[in-house]
């Protein structure tokens, strides 16, 4: 009574097109073709969306990633090349601050009696100490005089090593200093303390900060106005003291951030970001407009000049009535 049609197939699942082995079951090889609702792919609607759109805007989002790219460049070029060492004291209170490149800054709040002096030093390229600076201070000469190195002179010297100086601190404060109620306690240098060095005169509890750290430069002058801060601020000649030595930013990243940010701006400004929706066609699920009735209202006129307006369907009607009448 019901006979299956010979060859036909239900597309359930696929049909592996390898050998079979017992049962039918299949041994393995490549799959054929499915028949079922996991045989059909379609795309995200983004992935449509950028496979339909034209170059230009294509090429718009190709020139805005670079820009945004060249911005994180310059970016990282700015964070890795910024290097501070800062030394604010105030009446009765001291904090220092080290940034290294490319971390966060350690900060220590210590007593002001837990800075101990400020001495002239000699070390190489990278900061490594070398030894004690014991050599006269000459003055920078005046222009017009003979040539030389004047006081804002950053290179080596003549044995190739460069100038700096040094900060030393008291792990605790002096034990013949008599503090008020306003005075802080002492700071724990544990924080910084893989940037401190130990004393080269070897007196214990005594921790050196080396300025030329993270390719920091001091000028001859600096150094020399410097030195003469700590010491009016140790001696109590003056209540306020600020050190700062922070490296030069490099110019890398200062271009690839200034390119980067007018680049963005142009892009957005002449790119082409979306495509206009296209036109939908008519199609069998789309609302038709009801087509305009026959029986539309025509004007014709009489054997007297007359104008009535009557249906086309009764037009042949009316024409033939006229023509007997008159």
């Amino acid at each position: 009574m019901f006979n299956r049609k010979k060859g036909g197939s239900l597309p359930t699942t696929s049909i592996p097109a390898g050998d079979q082995g017992g049962f039918g079951l299949p041994l393995g090889g490549n799959a054929g073709p499915d028949g079922s609702g996991r045989a059909i792919k379609m795309d995200a609607p983004v992935v449509k969306a950028w496979k339909q759109a034209s170059s230009f805007t294509k090429y718009s989002y190709y020139i805005l990633a670079f820009f945004f790219l060249l911005i994180f460049v310059g970016y990282r070029y700015l964070r890795y090349g910024n290097a501070s060492i800062w030394l604010t004291c105030h009446a009765t209170e001291c904090t220092l601050e080290v940034t290294p490149p490319g971390t966060r800054t350690a900060t220590v709040v210590f007593s002001r009696f837990q800075l101990h002096s400020a001495q002239p030093i000699k070390t190489d390229k990278s900061g490594n100490f070398l030894m004690i600076d014991t050599s006269k201070y000459e003055p920078p000469r005046a222009k017009g005089k003979k040539k030389g190195k004047t006081g804002s002179y950053k290179g080596p010297d003549e044995d190739g090593n460069y100038k700096s100086y040094s900060l030393k601190f008291r792990e605790k404060s002096p034990d013949d200093v008599e503090k008020s109620e306003e005075d802080v306690e002492d700071g724990d240098f544990s924080i910084v303390k893989k940037y401190l060095a130990s004393d080269p005169n070897g007196e214990e509890g005594v921790h050196v900060l080396h300025m030329r750290q993270f390719g920091l430069a001091q000028s001859r002058t600096r150094i020399r106005s410097t030195l003469n801060k700590v010491e009016s601020y140790i001696k109590k000649r003056r209540q306020k003291l600020v050190v700062k030595e922070s490296a030069t930013l490099p110019w890398q990243g200062i271009l690839c951030l200034i390119f980067g940010l007018m680049g963005v701006m142009l892009t957005l400004l002449i790119g082409q970001f979306w495509e206009e929706p296209p036109k939908r066609h008519g199609g069998p699920g789309m609302r038709r407009t009801p087509a305009k009735s026959s029986n539309k209202k025509t004007d014709i006129r009489s054997g007297h000049g007359k104008t009535l307006k009557v249906p086309t369907g009764l037009q042949k009607v009316l024409k033939s009535r006229i023509a007997i009448e008159y």
